[in-house]
């Protein structure tokens, strides 16, 4: 598992990570060039809202077994 990285060196590409601000996580992405949008809500991130201070690259789904 990676450790928690302050929210300057995430990815700011549309890649999905593990986002995390006062005692909440949430799946976010950067939008454009302007603001951080959690992934499930499409909700925005900004100053008024949720403003990640951490994140982590989301861990790989689990195998699942062929039928």
């Amino acid at each position: 598992m990676t450790e928690w990285q302050t929210i300057e060196t995430a990815p700011r590409d549309g890649l999905s990570v593990l986002g995390y601000a006062n005692g909440e996580m949430a799946v976010i992405y950067w939008w454009y060039e302007d603001s951080w949008q959690i992934d499930v809500a499409k909700i925005c991130a900004s100053e008024s809202c949720w403003w990640p201070t951490h994140w982590m690259p989301l861990p790989k789904p689990p195998k699942t077994e062929s039928l």
